[in-house]
C-alpha cells in the first residue's frame, strides 16, 4: 500500500511539472493574478472556469452569453466581468494588467493597488490613490465606453502617450473610428484644418500661405501685425490674432490649441469644439451649442478669458478644481493668483447611486447639455447607474466680472 500510495503521489507530481512546462510555453507564468470569487458560464484557456480557482499571469477568460466572473486580485480590489466578455491578463512585479478583447470589465480597488485595463489603442487606470472604481465596455460596434465611477480616470492613448483626464461621475465615449481596427476606412490624422487668411504668419518658422493647411503638431506664430483665420470644421474655426504663438494637436476627433502667448478666438457653431489649452488652464465651452471664447496669454503671464457667446467651463490644470464662465462675462488671472477671480469652484460630481450590474449598451447622449471633461473624448454626461459598485455587487450576488488693470481688446468691445 505504502508503495502504491507513493507512486501516486510521484505521477501527480509528474502531471504538475507538465502542466507549469505547458503553461510557459503558452505564454502563462507561475505568477498569481486573482482569485475566482464566483464564475458562471465562464472558461480559462478553453477549460472551466470555477469557483474559488486561480488564475495565472497570461490566462485568457471568455465569459458566455448570460455569464458572469468575479475576480478578487487584492485584499481590497475586485474585477468584475460580463456576459459575452474575453480578457487576458497579466502580471508583473504586483502591476496587474487587463487586455480587453470584447464587452465589459469593472474595475473596483480600495486603496494604491495597480491595475490597468487595455483595448488595442487605450489604456485606462485610476489616477491618484485611493478608492477607484471604474468600468470600460467593448462594444460590438467597435466604440469603447469608459465610466469614472469613483475617483478619476486616466485614458492614455499608447501611440503618442498623452494621456486625458475623465471626471468621477462621468461617462465617455471613443468612436469607432479612433479604435484603429483593422479594414476601418480612416481620414489622414494628422490634418488640423485648412487656412483661410493668413497674413504675417507662420508655420513652424516658414511663411504660412491662405488656402494652406495646418497638421498635427504644427506651431503657428504671427507678427506684430499679423493674423491668421483656421478653419477646423465646417462649424469651428480659430482666429489668431497679433504677436501670437500656438500649437495646434489632435486627438480622437478634436483639436486641442496649447496658447504660449499672444490672443485667440475660438468659434463654433454646432457639434465638435477646440480645447484652448494654456500651461496654467484648460477652456472650453459647457456644451456644443453656439460659443465664441476669447482667450490671452498676455506679456506678464496674466491670462485673459472672456465668454462672448455661451457658457465656458475653465479648469485649473494644477489643482483640477473647474469654474464656470458665463456668456457674457470675462476674468483677467494675474500670473501669482490661485483660482480665478470673480469666479466660484464648481461642486464636484457626485458619485451616481449604483444601480443594476446590466453593462451599458448602446448609451444615448443626453438630451440637456452636461458640462463636458477636458478630454478630447466625447463625454456622453453622467455615468450610467450600472457602475462598478453595481456590477460588483450583482456579480457577487449580493459670474466673473473683469479684473481691474490693463486688459486687452476683445471681439464685444465697440
Amino acid at each position: 500500500m505504502r508503495t502504491r500510495h507513493r507512486r501516486l503521489r510521484f505521477f501527480g507530481l509528474v502531471l504538475v511539472t507538465g502542466f507549469s512546462a505547458f503553461a510557459l510555453a503558452m505564454g502563462r507564468t507561475p505568477d498569481v493574478v486573482a482569485k475566482v470569487v464566483s464564475s458562471s458560464n465562464a472558461t480559462v484557456e478553453g477549460s472551466t472556469l470555477l469557483s474559488n480557482g486561480t488564475l495565472l499571469s497570461g490566462d485568457a477568460v471568455h465569459v458566455g452569453e448570460g455569464g458572469s466572473v468575479l475576480l478578487r486580485y487584492s485584499p481590497t480590489g475586485r474585477a468584475a466581468l460580463a456576459a459575452a466578455t474575453q480578457v487576458r491578463f497579466s502580471s508583473a512585479q504586483g502591476n496587474i494588467a487587463a487586455q480587453l478583447l470584447s464587452g465589459t470589465l469593472a474595475v473596483e480597488r480600495g486603496n494604491k493597488d495597480s491595475f490597468v485595463v487595455k483595448t488595442s489603442t487605450y489604456r485606462f487606470e485610476p489616477q491618484g490613490e485611493g478608492r477607484a472604481e471604474f468600468l470600460v465596455a467593448l462594444l460590438p460596434d467597435k466604440r469603447t465606453i469608459v465610466e469614472a465611477q469613483h475617483g478619476k480616470v486616466a485614458i492614455t492613448e499608447t501611440s503618442s502617450g498623452e494621456s486625458y483626464t475623465l471626471a468621477e461621475g462621468l461617462r465617455a465615449e471613443i468612436p469607432a473610428s479612433a479604435t484603429g481596427f483593422p479594414g476601418q476606412q480612416e481620414e489622414p490624422s494628422n490634418v488640423i484644418g485648412k487656412v483661410v487668411a493668413s497674413a504675417g504668419a507662420t508655420r513652424n518658422g516658414n511663411p504660412l500661405p491662405s488656402g494652406g493647411t495646418v497638421f498635427d503638431g504644427d506651431l503657428l506664430s504671427t507678427g506684430a501685425i499679423g493674423r491668421t483665420v483656421i478653419q477646423l470644421s465646417p462649424t469651428n474655426q480659430v482666429t489668431l490674432n497679433e504677436n501670437t504663438s500656438a500649437r495646434f494637436t489632435r486627438f480622437v476627433e478634436r483639436v486641442c490649441l496649447r496658447l504660449q502667448s499672444g490672443t485667440i478666438v475660438a468659434e463654433n457653431t454646432g457639434g465638435s469644439y477646440v480645447l484652448v489649452a494654456t500651461t496654467r488652464f484648460r477652456i472650453e465651452p459647457t456644451s456644443a451649442a453656439h460659443s465664441t471664447i476669447y482667450v490671452g496669454v498676455m506679456t506678464d503671464n496674466s491670462t485673459y478669458i472672456e465668454s462672448v457667446a455661451g457658457d465656458v467651463r475653465i479648469e485649473e490644470i494644477q489643482s483640477g478644481q473647474s469654474y464656470l464662465l458665463p456668456a457674457g462675462q470675462n476674468t483677467l488671472v494675474p500670473a501669482n493668483a490661485s483660482g480665478v477671480p470673480g469666479l466660484q469652484p464648481l461642486p464636484a460630481t457626485p458619485t451616481p447611486t449604483p444601480a443594476s450590474s446590466t453593462p451599458p449598451s448602446n448609451p444615448q447622449t443626453p438630451s440637456a447639455p452636461t458640462p463636458h471633461s477636458h478630454t478630447t473624448i466625447i463625454i456622453l454626461g453622467a455615468a450610467a447607474g450600472a457602475g462598478i459598485v453595481g456590477a460588483v455587487a450583482g456579480l457577487a450576488g449580493g459670474g466673473g466680472g473683469g479684473s481691474g488693470g490693463s486688459q486687452p481688446v476683445s471681439p464685444s468691445a465697440p
